[in-house]
């Protein structure tokens, strides 16, 4: 409770410790792959991020910083919502005799790739109540982690990019951070409708035969790349899926 009524994220819940671990049947010892990490963390951390993530959450929403389409991570919002959306536009493309086909892309690295201090600093973040920003600098500034290779401590360093995939409020500082490509797509790829989440681009076109909607998704995807690159982030092209 303590951590929640000053703000803070205690130092000693932010020392995460990576275990570096060869995988079965790899003997190529000087490739990454040949290795997984896994990545451990206090859990006591955990029991308050998931209060702080829904308490971020709700100033995110009360504060307008979520571009309106955004799905997951929002309260009553979920996967299915995106499929019972889906569904309400096929049907009605359907009632005026078209078809409607859907392009999703992967945000690359949409955890690792948050720039932490960009982040914390934006006008977005500005906005919320102090004891918010206050909550998500310590978050997000306090970390630290050291490699355990066979069995032994490496040196600790600061942990200066990306969010931790497995917390509870990683899901919405990914959402506050993506939402500015989101509300960029929304305004300027206006021949497709979108269907957002945190970490995922949708285009979602209709037209009288298949060869019109392939044309228009064909274009969303190479406007959307572009509007990706331009905000500092990628859209995974080997993460895609067409319907």
């Amino acid at each position: 409770m303590a951590a929640i009524h000053t703000a803070r994220h205690p130092a000693g819940w932010e020392r995460a410790s990576c275990m570096v671990i060869c995988r079965p049947g790899k003997d190529d010892f000087s490739q990454l792959k040949t290795y997984c990490y896994i990545l451990l963390w206090c859990g006591m951390g955990k029991v308050v991020e998931k209060v702080v993530a829904k308490l971020l959450s709700k100033e995110a929403e009360r504060r307008g910083l979520l571009c309106n389409g955004q799905l997951r991570t929002r309260h009553q919002w979920s996967a299915i919502d995106a499929v019972a959306i889906m569904v309400d536009r096929a049907l009605a493309a359907w009632q005026n005799r078209h078809i409607t086909g859907v392009h999703l892309r992967d945000i690359k690295a949409a955890f690792p790739n948050v720039a932490k201090g960009r982040l914390a600093n934006s006008t977005k973040v500005r906005q919320m109540d102090g004891n918010h920003t206050r909550r998500m600098e310590s978050f997000l500034l306090s970390g630290t982690v050291e490699m355990i290779i066979e069995g032994n401590p490496m040196e600790r360093h600061p942990v200066e990019a990306g969010v931790p995939q497995g917390s509870p409020v990683s899901p919405i500082l990914c959402a506050i951070n993506t939402s500015g490509l989101i509300k960029w797509f929304k305004e300027y790829v206006s021949k497709a409708g979108g269907l957002f989440c945190f970490n995922n681009l949708g285009s979602v076109a209709t037209g009288s035969d298949v060869n019109q909607v392939f044309t228009i998704l064909e274009r969303c995807a190479a406007k959307s790349i572009e509007g990706a690159s331009g905000r500092g982030q990628q859209l995974d092209t080997a993460k895609t899926e067409a319907a």
